[in-house]
């Protein structure tokens, strides 16, 4: 078989294998096989998961099944069948909104292969192939666990089919259909947009596009740990099930478990029906886009200019230094003109936003109906500046462009200290200044002269966050090669559980001190004291440290990064 791949198969077969070595490679990586590690790790934590709902989900299901009727049992497999149905096209939707470059010939596909004696048609059939062998895998991957396991846990003398096979193939058939329906429908999005738009307009909306379904499919992913049996109840409605595609692949799931309800039959034929559109209007799109798709990558490499003239003169006053409005700028441009860049934000963004709405819903239970409003706040500005911050310096560590790393480089002696200091001026005033600024008309609405207050904490909350992250800091941003491996899966959701775990009792800390005058300033002098003892750390070190361009796997003993 060795020998066999290592011969020359015809065009076809050999851009088939171009495209499925390269499928991985992307702008944000800088060292290759490392997107493969991080794929590998976060497919593990996915995985990981389900051996801890193992007992809960074993009981659950006993106890309905020794319920004299079948009316709960049923309720609840329904729920959690919707509950699987929706984690696993979120997973599959996100991977593919990740991957969104990659679905159709991109330019650098173009130049790398343009000068070979290949037709067009041949160049689409081998990315088809290459896309859907990928798409393959990661469906096989995220559906054989819950597809195999959760049908062996929620056995019970109600059930419609009392074969655990059985059970296997009805679940998996219509949490796979779901996962493919999901993917060739943002294919099939894409093609659309390609071939509807100019080239020039396609660029700039198939970026955002790509942020968005991004933050869609995590908001989603989070928020499906959240369906219960009242919402599971109330969207096989059939005005609300027709607009909701993880609904018709619960009515697939049903139908073929045995379930005797009309609707689940009717919502069956949907999935059906939705599936073999989507597939169709992909194998259209791919077959009209064959002919003119190199034109349109081609023309779409160049953008118009816009006079934005008076936003310069404002920017003038508000950062009058030249060197800290260039680097503002660059920060600027190589976060939001730059797809996958953006794409990494948005899905902070989505990520926060979940874990915002999760939480929103269970506030009103926890405090009293007097402080909800106020409660809603800080959490909101907790979550959201929290998950900021963290995207912000995960999306500086990823570099733009990095051969042209040495015009910093060589300017580095002279430029280091306005570059940082804009830096910081950067994530205040354009990310999380406005994030406490937006709000404070409708908090002196609803919180009165608490409208000061709250602000107020949630700045110095926000700086000492900013301060503590950006401690360790040693890079310019989108300067410096990136390892997504780098670190192990495990630490990185340890530290996630654990964020997650502290955000609730830091929201407590700071609700409380809006209510109790002493307690307000306690805790606002102490965050504003050490976050001074931090900033000043930082600028004592910027003229002494020695930038990285370069990143590389952590050293056994580590060393003082002094400059020489």
């Amino acid at each position: 078989m060795r020998d066999w791949l290592a011969e020359t198969h015809g065009p076809t077969f050999e851009l088939l294998r171009h495209f499925l070595l390269r499928f991985f490679d992307t702008d944000l990586v800088t060292s290759p096989g490392q997107t493969i590690v991080a794929l590998v790790g976060a497919s593990s934590m996915f995985l990981s998961w389900f051996p801890f709902v193992t007992g809960p989900l074993k009981d659950k299901y006993a106890h309905f099944s020794a319920l004299p009727t079948s009316d709960s049992y049923r309720l609840a497999i329904r729920a959690d069948h919707l509950w699987l149905i929706v984690m696993l096209m979120a997973a599959v939707g996100l991977l593919t909104a990740v991957k969104w470059q990659s679905l159709f010939p991109s330019l650098a596909d173009y130049r790398a292969i343009g000068w070979m004696p290949v037709r067009s048609w041949q160049v689409f059939a081998a990315k088809l192939g290459a896309v859907l062998t990928v798409a393959t895998g990661a469906v096989i991957v995220l559906n054989l666990l819950p597809c195999a396991g959760f049908p062996a846990l929620s056995g019970g003398r109600w059930a419609f089919q009392q074969s655990v096979g059985r059970r296997m193939v009805a679940l998996g058939a219509a949490t796979v259909a779901g996962s493919y329906f999901t993917f060739f429908a943002l294919v099939a999005l894409q093609g659309v947009l390609l071939n509807l738009l100019r080239p020039r307009r396609f660029a700039r909306v198939a970026g955002w596009s790509q942020g968005v379904l991004a933050a869609a499919m995590l908001i989603l992913l989070v928020l499906s740990f959240s369906i219960g049996l009242p919402l599971a109840r109330a969207v096989v409605r059939p005005d609300l099930a027709r607009w909701l595609p993880p609904v018709w692949f619960l009515g697939l799931c049903q139908s073929l478990s045995g379930d005797p309800d009309p609707q689940m039959a009717v919502m069956a034929r949907w999935a059906i029906q939705g599936l073999v559109g989507a597939i169709a209007v992909v194998l259209g799109v791919y077959l009209v886009s064959y002919r003119r798709h190199r034109t349109l990558m081609m023309e779409g490499t160049a953008g118009a200019k816009k006079d934005r003239r008076w936003l310069g003169a404002i920017f003038d006053r508000l950062v009058p230094d030249a060197r800290e409005q260039a680097a503002m700028v660059f920060l600027a441009k190589g976060m939001w003109s730059n797809g996958p860049h953006r794409m990494v934000l948005m899905g902070y963004a989505g990520f926060g936003l979940a874990v915002l709405l999760g939480g929103m819903i269970g506030i009103a239970g926890i405090v009293g109906a007097e402080r909800v409003a106020a409660a809603r706040f800080v959490y909101g500005h907790v979550i959201l500046l929290t998950f900021l911050l963290i995207g912000l310096r995960h999306l500086f560590s990823i570099p733009v462009e990095l051969r042209a790393n040495w015009a910093f480089r060589i300017t580095e002696r002279e430029g280091r200290l306005q570059w940082m200091r804009a830096m910081d001026r950067f994530v205040w005033l354009f990310g999380a200044g406005t994030l406490i600024i937006l709000p404070l008309p409708l908090e002196v609405w609803l919180l009165g002269w608490r409208a000061v207050s709250e602000p107020a904490l949630m700045t110095v909350f926000g700086m000492v966050c900013y301060q503590a992250l950006f401690a360790s800091w040693e890079k310019l941003p989108f300067t410096c090669s990136y390892l997504p491996g780098k670190k192990p899966m495990w630490m990185v959701s340890l530290r996630l559980f654990a964020l997650l775990a502290a955000l609730p009792v830091v929201n407590g800390i700071l609700l409380a001190c809006l209510y109790n005058p002493l307690l307000f300033a306690g805790v606002f002098l102490a965050q504003l004291a050490v976050g001074i003892r931090f900033h000043r750390s930082r600028r004592e070190a910027w003229g002494e440290l020695r930038l990285r361009y370069e990143e590389s796997p952590d050293p056994a003993v580590n060393t003082l990064n002094l400059r020489g």
